[in-house]
């Protein structure tokens, strides 16, 4: 089981890129070259690239959204297009006549048509318009008021790029970067939902093997068992991960020779970013399973996975907040560059990895009395969530016949 759990955790990171990075050498920037683009909230340029955006799909009454990270157009029915010619008639000023004139004219010439903004609209008002869109079509959509700075593309200038590419090497010392994009993928990926099962495994196999009542009867501690189970599992996963993440960072390390690189980036991040992550897991497998005698940890763990991915995806770039089980720092490979996006939510990444190793010592006291208890025969080992399921299989089954 362990052997399949490693395997499936080098497989996921090797699906994603971060166990050999390909990416060109950071270079110093030289005037005149190109920078590429970054997002900036200015309304001025964030307003007419989303209207141009909604009234081509309103036109061909195609919208994209992103509900659960996938892809999923909607077409909206009359009443809906209704809804949405009133808010676009809100920001240009025209009426619903001259709208739908606009748009057969839009669809005749290939889209070259587009409505312009009335100018005594602000940028709050823009805003919840737009939030009323996305509302919508059920969220998920480019026009969330968390969404629209995507729509403010502009250049990034050689002085950006000069003091991006100085706090890549003087503050991240190339290392951190890649690190951190490792770090990224390894809890978004795997390791947010992966422990669960080894700490479910350890624990239904004592039950299979008849083990618990041995268990309960040595001269030893419940809080000794389930500590020292608790280090074995996080040590058990944590080992491949520090190999894997030494592996990712090494790929480019002969590429920035000339470079001083901080060659334990990858450890301070394993230790800093990832084993809170595989802390909560494991805690929050260890307990349901000490508690129920069954899998469901898996599920509630995996639900908790799910929605906090769900929850995340329009901050993937930069998502630091105290309640997120999986923080992100992701915008590709310009997550290299991103430092000064790093410094700023320091903080909030530090206060959140520490919540989670504070729930997790919770959870692991809470599994500790519960064994206990059931040690001491306070709790029936069948336990009465078990019994509960059998009680309810056995009304249904009266009743259906």
């Amino acid at each position: 089981s362990y052997i399949l759990i490693v395997i499936v955790l080098i497989l996921a990171l090797h699906s994603q890129d971060v166990l050999n990075f390909k990416e060109p050498k950071l270079s110093k920037p030289q005037v005149g070259e190109n920078y590429g683009t970054t997002t900036k909230e200015i309304p001025e340029i964030i307003m007419p690239a989303a209207l141009k955006q909604l009234w081509t799909e309103f036109c061909v009454n195609n919208y994209e959204t992103y509900p659960i990270e996938f892809i999923k157009n909607i077409k909206l029915n009359d009443s809906e297009q209704g809804k949405v010619i009133q808010i676009i008639s809100t920001i240009t000023g025209m009426d619903k006549d001259v709208i739908l004139k606009t748009k057969e004219q839009f669809v005749n010439s290939s889209g070259n048509i587009v409505p312009d903004i009335k100018n005594n609209i602000n940028y709050s008002d823009f805003k919840d318009l737009m939030q009323q869109i996305d509302d919508i079509l059920g969220g998920g959509s480019s026009y969330n008021k968390d969404s629209l700075i995507r729509f403010g593309i502009v250049p990034i200038s050689y002085e950006e790029a000069l003091h991006q590419y100085n706090l890549a090497v003087n503050e991240d010392k190339i290392t951190g970067g890649y690190a951190r994009l490792f770090s990224d993928y390894a809890v978004a990926m795997v390791l947010s939902i992966l422990p669960v099962f080894l700490a479910i495994i350890i624990f239904i196999k004592d039950q299979r093997a008849n083990m618990s009542e041995i268990i309960y009867t040595k001269n030893i501690s419940a809080a000794k068992i389930i500590i020292t189970r608790y280090f074995a599992i996080i040590t058990a996963i944590m080992i491949p991960v520090i190999i894997l993440s030494y592996i990712s960072n090494a790929s480019i390390w002969e590429l920035y020779s000339n470079i001083r690189l901080d060659y334990l980036a990858p450890l301070k991040y394993d230790f800093g970013w990832i084993m809170p992550s595989v802390m909560i897991a494991t805690a929050v497998g260890m307990c349901l399973t000490t508690l129920t005698n069954t899998p469901i940890a898996i599920i509630v763990q995996g639900f908790w996975w799910l929605l906090d991915m769900i929850i995340g995806l329009k901050s993937v770039e930069s998502a630091y907040s105290l309640f997120r089980l999986i923080p992100r720092h992701n915008a590709g490979t310009q997550s290299y560059f991103q430092t000064q996006d790093y410094i700023n939510h320091f903080n909030s990444l530090i206060a959140n990895r520490l919540l989670f190793v504070g729930l997790s010592i919770f959870l692991i006291i809470i599994t500790i009395l519960i064994y206990e208890m059931k040690r001491r025969g306070k709790l029936n080992e069948k336990f009465r969530f078990k019994k509960a399921i059998s009680n309810f299989r056995n009304r249904k089954n009266q009743y259906s016949t």
